[in-house]
């Protein structure tokens, strides 16, 4: 981890050297000299981080190097932007106030000295390690997984590989049968075993087996923390089972009792499957157990868990599957899938002969040891480093069961490239069991500031390189098995990852070790054999008690980068007025289902001039504050809220990059308009309003990749008069390289020009009175299409020969007035699924899906009972569609007059 922390600060520090090369004129001789110093300690570096549970000495020598990269950047961070708010840039007014956290009267002299002095102690530990052996390494250029490389020739494919079916077969034939049956009382099936063994993956394949999407038309998935909190669980259930938008507004209004009484009856109703990812004990179930009902219904229940009591507890006649251990056919089977089968090379098959075979006796028939382990393996090339993993695994692996699969994830672990292992760790900070959003920890990554820009033909690349290589950091990850993915976007990017409850335990012994990170409630701080740890970044969540915030001291942390707030929204905890007074070194503040007391954010955070990524999302802030503005550095702001004022503060937040705007935000005061002429960076907008935002003549967003354009009731009206209509057009025509565009306004007509790059459009509420398809299905890139209610006013739609080339996912929802619909033949021709949602007026589906060969999956739901009737088998419109594997139908029992 010291390597990968100094590796970080030396790129930062080149950077600073390139872009603040003006402000930081009087000491970059000074900062060039240490810049050199740290590059020749990473040599150490290495061999130290591989070495340090041999000696003490080592690894507090590891921890000191690690705080003093750190505090070398924040002195040489702080004077660049205070030299610059001093010399100009037409900020001295914003910057003014930040003046009263920095060092007072800082000078060069005081820059100077403060190197000098980290050049010394550097000098110090590097004489140390010599001592102690530690050997000089090369520093590999962009680390052992590089990112020279294109996407193309690095590995894509091996961890999609369905490897999770090895020795699933007839476990997953048995859940089916019983999930399936229509016999009285069997209500209840459980998957037990220990944790790795697969227990997830299992209920993933059959939550998403297509006889179980035809069999339950309402599914729902959960997970279940040891914190268990039954509200939350009882939302997010119904939340999936509920059909409309507007009953899913309702629920956060509901009482409990009235959840539990909608979700007995949607399960007594409705044939719904629901499943309990990893309940851990009895007591969890109890909880519950109210909001589901045994007897009268068809509905099913899906539980996990490590404890065998639990099942027996819940449902003694229900059906309990007790996964086992792999056995050495299957554990090879499993590697060799993973490491292997995606090479052409018959020479790592050798390898695997040779030392894969003696590799799994190690494992213990572990699923989830032998994944990592396949993970690992898939990234050696050569017979040295499959025999340098064997070696490890001997060495690692003569432990006791239940120490084996640790050992393998540490195994894993020590061989990432040094920049991975802080993305890695930084997981750490969710809590158990949650969605991470891959968007969101990206942009923390980039935040911290480990992800680095890639240099390219001489030149430097701007941000968007910067989130595509946090892309593939997850990907790299998620083909390590290090991570899993949860939820995928509709373009196929990954949305959502987890980490396995084992990986996270581990996780956390080593943020704990490398004292990266603090758990508030969880880890203490310690004083290591007379060292003080400086943490450096803050998680906030359930787990940390209820009293986190109440009893919170921040100013403990005064070298805190990342402060996460991750609890509840139910949660009553408040932030103190000054809590962030002496936090002068934050860059990444996120602030989830923050509240105070009087609905204001402190004031103190207008003072923290190194912060990189703010989120609001979901808080209770009734206005943005004017300090806002102060944050030149800011790269990310998401303030996606209710009822939340804004004032016109963006103009001179230069490096903006993602700015998510309130759901339904109004200017204050209200007479202004947002200026954003200035944000040349930007590459995301989302929640804008055109007609409250200042459209100079002549203006490019020529980053802006995502475009997301709304109206609020407020001013509903005024959206559908000509000037509207023009700030849209202006708008949408500022933007020639967005890939993700959604309209959320009464519009009347399509804009006249839309970007060729345009992979995903989503209409909503645009009551277009012309047929859309005549324009959009020669948009080249389109991939996903989506019209969403009243999107489209007109009675006819037609798709014609060889339009929509390339579109993947098409959805008409509500689109109320649509009576026929015309595909002809050509159309659509890699079409892999199609929605077709409350479209009352629709009595057929087009005859012209009989051609469209690649639709997979056909999702039918809140139609015509006689809609649904004319598309099963022996209906009138069967033979449109018996081509396409999965046909779903949900909420078409009933008919509608008209």
């Amino acid at each position: 981890m010291a390597e990968s922390a100094v590796s970080g600060v030396v790129t930062r520090l080149s950077d600073l050297l390139l872009q603040e090369a003006i402000y930081l004129n009087d000491v970059s001789d000074k900062v060039r000299e240490l810049q050199t110093e740290l590059a020749r300690m990473q040599c150490f570096l290495k061999d130290a981080d591989e070495r340090q549970n041999e000696s003490m000495l080592v690894k507090h020598s590891l921890l000191e190097m690690k705080d003093l990269a750190y505090d070398a950047e924040d002195v040489i961070m702080t004077y660049a932007l205070t030299v610059t708010s001093r010399k100009g840039r037409d900020i001295q007014k914003v910057l003014k106030r930040c003046a009263c956290i920095l060092d007072e009267g800082i000078t060069v002299h005081q820059v100077g000295s403060k190197i000098d002095v980290t050049k010394e102690r550097i000098s110090s530990l590097k004489q140390s390690f010599q001592d102690y052996g530690i050997r000089e390494s090369t520093i590999q250029a962009g680390g052992p997984s590089s990112l020279n490389e294109s996407p193309r020739d690095q590995r894509q494919t091996f961890s999609d590989l369905k490897h999770d079916v090895i020795g699933f077969d007839e476990d997953l034939n048995n859940l089916l049968k019983f999930l399936l049956s229509e016999e009285e009382g069997n209500r209840v099936a459980s998957i037990c075993g220990m944790g790795g063994l697969g227990k997830t993956t299992l209920a993933k394949m059959v939550y998403n087996h297509p006889k179980v999407k035809q069999h339950f038309p309402s599914r729902a998935w959960v997970y279940i923390s040891q914190q268990c909190q039954r509200r939350p669980v009882w939302e997010e259930i119904l939340m999936h089972l509920s059909p409309s938008q507007k009953e899913r507004d309702e629920i956060p209004k509901s009482t409990d009792a009235e959840i539990v009484e909608k979700l007995g009856k949607f399960q007594k109703e409705q044939k719904c499957l629901v499943i309990l990812d990893d309940i851990w004990n009895v007591g969890t179930w109890s909880k519950l157990h109210e909001a589901f009902p045994i007897k009268d219904t068809k509905s099913k229940i899906l539980l996990t868990s490590r404890n065998k009591q639990v099942p027996l507890h819940v449902d003694p006649r229900g059906f309990l599957y007790e996964l086992q251990c792999l056995n050495k056919g299957r554990s090879q089977e499993l590697l060799e899938k993973i490491a292997t089968s995606w090479r052409e090379d018959s020479v790592t098959k050798t390898y695997m002969e040779n030392c894969g075979k003696e590799m799994i006796e190690y494992c213990g028939g572990l699923p989830l040891a032998i994944t990592v382990l396949g993970g690992l393996l898939a990234t050696k090339q050569t017979r040295e480093e499959w025999e340098d993993v064997l070696k490890h695994v001997k060495s690692y692996l003569h432990e006791e069961q239940d120490l084996k699969v640790n050992k393998v994830l540490a195994l894993s672990y020590n061989d990432l490239p040094s920049h991975l292992k802080s993305c890695f760790l930084y997981l750490g900070h969710f809590p158990e069991d949650f969605e991470i959003p891959t968007k969101e920890v990206i942009r923390m990554w980039m935040g911290e500031g480990f992800i680095a820009q890639i240099q390219h033909g001489g030149r430097r690349e701007g941000t968007i390189m910067e989130e595509d290589v946090g892309e593939r950091y997850i990907w790299e990850l998620v083909q390590r098995f290090m991570v899993q993915v949860g939820k995928r976007g509709s373009l196929g990017r990954i949305k959502t990852c987890r980490i396995h409850d084992l990986m996270r335990d581990f996780c956390l012994l080593k943020v704990q070790e490398e004292n990266f990170l603090h758990i508030t409630n969880v880890f203490s701080l310690k004083q290591r054999e007379g060292l003080i740890c400086k943490v450096r970044r803050l998680s906030i969540i359930p787990e940390s008690g209820d009293n986190s915030l109440k009893e919170m001291n921040f100013n403990k942390y005064p070298y805190l980068r990342s402060i996460l707030h991750l609890l509840p929204p139910y949660d009553l905890t408040y932030f103190k007025a000054s809590c962030f007074k002496k936090l002068k070194f934050v860059r990444v503040l996120h602030l989830e289902n923050f509240k105070n007391a009087n609905g204001k954010l402190p004031k103190d955070i207008g003072c923290l001039i190194h912060l990189r990524y703010i989120s609001l999302k979901k808080s209770y802030i009734n206005k943005v504050p004017s300090f806002i503005g102060n944050l030149r550095c800011l790269e990310t702001l998401d303030l996606r809220s209710d009822h939340m004022r804004v004032p016109n503060v963006f103009k001179n937040m230069e490096q903006l990059k993602h700015l998510y705007l309130p759901y339904d935000y109004w200017v204050w005061p209200i007479w202004a308009k947002l200026e954003l002429g200035n944000l040349c960076y930007l590459q995301t907008l989302v929640n804008v309003q055109p007609l409250n935002i200042q459209i100079p003549t002549g203006l490019k967003f020529n980053s802006l990749r995502v475009l997301h354009v709304r109206t609020n009731n407020e001013v509903l009206k005024v959206g559908t008069n000509k000037r509207g209509q023009d700030a849209i057009e202006i708008l949408v025509s500022c933007c020639p390289h967005i890939y993700k565009l959604s309209l959320r306004v009464f519009i009347k007509n399509l804009p006249h020009q839309f970007s060729p790059n345009i992979a995903k459009l989503t209409l909503h509420e645009t009551r277009l009175k012309e047929d859309p398809m005549a324009t959009l299905e020669n948009l080249p890139n389109l991939k996903i299409l989506r019209l969403f209610y009243h999107a489209f006013g007109g009675k006819n739609m037609v798709c014609s020969n060889r339009g929509f080339p390339l579109l993947q996912s098409l959805v008409l929802s509500y689109v109320s007035n649509l009576r026929e619909w015309r595909v002809e033949e050509g159309a659509m021709p890699c079409l892999c699924r199609l929605k077709i949602e409350g479209c009352h007026r629709l009595k057929t589906i087009p005859d012209g899906l009989r051609f469209v060969t690649t639709l997979q999956e056909l999702e039918i739901k809140n139609m015509q009972k006689s809609f649904k009737d004319g598309l099963d088998e022996g209906g009138s419109d069967f033979d449109k569609v018996k081509h396409v594997p999965s046909r779903v139908f949900q909420g078409c029992d009933y008919e509608r007059y008209l």
